[in-house]
């Protein structure tokens, strides 16, 4: 029987910076997502900020509605009016 062999990624330092900034966006995402989904907007709010400066705002919407949604059984409305009312990627929170 033929096994593929799988071999890791070469990357260099700012391929592999990017890689990780990606991900703690994407757990931020998840974290937030979950924070909302038990009523806590506040830390909800803060993290998705902290998602939004670090992935972008289109990302940050693909993410935290796909999580919301999906694994916390959210309604999808909810979801965005939460991402509506969300302040600027530029503002403190």
């Amino acid at each position: 029987m033929y096994e593929p062999q799988f071999r890791p990624a070469i990357l260099n330092a700012t391929e592999r910076k990017q890689l990780v900034r990606k991900a703690k966006a994407d757990r931020m995402a998840f974290d937030a997502a979950e924070m909302l989904s038990r009523g806590q907007t506040s830390h909800a709010t803060t993290l998705a900020g902290e998602c939004l400066t670090l992935a972008g705002k289109e990302q940050l919407t693909l993410w935290l509605r796909h999580y919301a949604v999906t694994k916390f059984k959210m309604a999808r409305t909810d979801v965005d009016q939460f991402l509506g009312s969300m302040p600027p990627a530029d503002v403190a929170i």
